[in-house]
């Protein structure tokens, strides 16, 4: 397992895993248009002003002014974001943080502890060099990036713990950081969440993310919705995992096994797979 001592935080690294993690969703299933980029300068919307409200440190505001994101809004202004990893959507932080469209009165001091709770769910003591990489209710996942010690925080309650040890023996099992190492470099009042909440170096984190999608644990339904082979379904939906993995494969996925993987014929097949076979199936 690595140690703290032995990681350091890089923005530039961070940005890059950011950017690599996407492109590697666009090529399994996400719209090219989905991920924006920040212009020159990065962001406006993330602001010095928007770091006071929202009680997160200059590194934080720095970095989400930097990175690329999953699209919040549809052109039409809806909200609808496709997921970003299994039943999970992640947060657009230049749009979060646009407090332009804030109707006046409203409390700003409570507005910055809302968008805590959904990109924080309900973790304590979260710090001021942490930020949380998801929005949404409590259903979503909550996954914590830490910028001062360079390692990204899945809890055990959101799948994280599923992670934890290599059970069966896996030779590509991504490792954690040594939990006992993280509790002796942070404050009491933060050794609980982060012990139950797993830890990966940030470029380990996102292949891990990747692994999932590449082993077909998280299979994409179309362009927007992932499911997790773990979710509960209904007896009437018997045999459509192994029938969405089949489809996956037969296209030429994962290309890392030496062919080509057909993103639009797989999407349509699968598509016309669960019209065919589970028509009642709609998850989200």
């Amino acid at each position: 397992m690595p140690d703290l001592d032995e990681i350091s935080y890089s923005r530039e690294e961070t940005i890059f895993a950011f950017r690599d993690y996407y492109r590697f969703l666009v090529d399994l299933y996400m719209e090219d248009s989905d991920i924006i980029e920040p212009p020159k300068g990065g962001w406006p919307t993330v602001s010095p002003e928007f770091g006071q409200l929202f009680g997160k440190s200059d590194e934080v505001i720095a970095l989400l002014r930097s990175l690329p994101y999953i699209r919040q809004n549809s052109p039409n202004g809806q909200w609808s974001p496709p997921h970003g990893s299994a039943n999970c959507y992640w947060a657009d932080w230049q749009s979060l943080a646009d407090l332009g469209g804030v109707e006046a009165g409203v409390d700003m001091s409570g507005l910055g502890e809302t968008l805590k709770v959904m990109t924080e769910g309900a973790l304590d003591d979260v710090p001021a060099h942490v930020v949380g990489l998801t929005y949404g209710d409590r259903e979503n996942k909550t996954f914590l990036l830490d910028t001062e010690f360079g390692v990204v925080h899945w809890p055990e309650s959101d799948g994280g713990g599923n992670h934890r040890h290599n059970l069966g023996d896996d030779p590509s099992f991504i490792e954690p950081v040594d939990p006992w190492d993280v509790d002796e470099h942070v404050p009491e009042n933060e050794v609980e969440w982060r012990h139950e909440s797993p830890a990966w170096v940030i470029t380990d984190f996102f292949e891990l993310l990747k692994k999932q999608f590449r082993e077909l644990k998280w299979i994409p339904i179309n362009t927007r919705e992932v499911i997790a082979i773990d979710t509960t379904f209904t007896p009437s939906e018997d045999g459509m995992i192994p029938m969405l993995q089949g489809i996956f494969r037969e296209h030429g996925w994962p290309s890392e096994q030496g062919g080509t993987y057909r993103k639009r014929e797989c999407l349509e097949a699968v598509k016309a797979a669960l019209e065919e076979h589970y028509p009642t199936f709609h998850k989200f």
